[in-house]
Formats: C-alpha cells, structure tokens, sequence
C-alpha cells in the first residue's frame, strides 16, 4: 500500500482513507470536541498526507505516518486558535481603552491617549498604530515592517499592557 500511494496511486489512497478518517475524526474529536474542527483537521491531515507522500517511508507503519501527520496538524491548529485568542483579547482591550468606558471621549481624553502611545517605544508605537489605528493585519504589519508576525503579536500585546498601566494612572 506504501509504494502505491507514494506513486500517486489514488485507488490505493482511497481505500487507505476508507479505513483510516473515521478513527482520524473520532482522535480529532476526542481532542477539539468540535464536530466541524474535527472534520477539517481530518480532510485537511489527509490532503496534506497526499501532498507529501513522496517523503513516506518504509521505517514506520503507515497508520503511524499519519498520526504523526495528524499530531502536526493539531498542533498548528493549536498555535492558531491561541494566536486568534491574544488578537481578539488585545482587540477588545484596545476598543475598551477607546471607548471611554471610565470616561467619555473629549478631547482631553484622546490627548491624553495620544501622549500614553507616545510613551511607547518607536516600533511598538508605529505596530500599534498601524494595526489599530489604520487597520492592516498582523501579516501586513509584519511584511510592511520586516519583522515575524509572532513579534508583530508580542509589540500589540505589550503596547496594550503598558497603554493599560499608563492610561490608568491618568484616569484614576
């Protein structure tokens, strides 16, 4: 079965995903307890098992190349489920402090908001500017600015920390 689908066989394939997704979907299952994520990873695990079938190998099961495939899946989905998490919190925080909730929004206030962002150091400024202010994406700041996404996340998250810590000194 290993040689035929690493040949493109995708009779072989088939049959190999016959007996194979449903205990794929039910370990999926198990873990994201979400019938739809589970769905995805399976299809998702199993066209990424095509796509890279020419670096199977014969050292290990079949079955187990494809949990290890799967196990990579899950853990991407993880790192993206977490990275959505921390952009809707760092979001909601930055709406908040917008919003005025201990305060209305005079002019004062968003004076005040414009020196705290001064405060902040020049890349973390000029990222939180860019993301919350003109509305590019974490992909899009990262590209505009030459640096990785993950870091782009990481000035969001600390410039809405120290924006928190200053903004409540002058609103107290």
């Amino acid at each position: 079965m290993l040689e035929e689908i690493k040949i493109g066989n995708q009779v072989t394939f088939r049959q190999f995903y016959d007996d194979w997704s449903e205990r794929l979907y039910l370990y999926f299952l198990k873990k994201t307890h979400v019938d739809q994520s589970a769905q995805e990873l399976t299809q998702l695990t199993f066209i990424k098992f095509w796509e890279y079938r020419s670096t199977l190998t014969s050292e290990y099961p079949l079955e187990a190349q494809l949990f290890r495939k799967a196990k990579l899946i899950f853990i991407d989905f993880l790192r993206k489920s977490a990275t959505k998490v921390k952009q809707k919190e760092a979001e909601l925080s930055y709406h908040e402090l917008n919003s005025g909730n201990k305060c209305s929004n005079s002019f004062e206030e968003k004076q005040q908001l414009r020196t705290a962002l001064e405060q902040l150091p020049p890349i973390r400024r000029k990222v939180i500017e860019l993301s919350h202010m003109e509305g590019y994406a974490y992909k899009e700041i990262a590209h505009q600015l030459k640096i990785s996404r993950k870091t782009v996340d990481n000035h969001v998250y600390q410039a809405l920390k120290q924006l928190r810590s200053i903004l409540s000194l002058i609103f107290l």
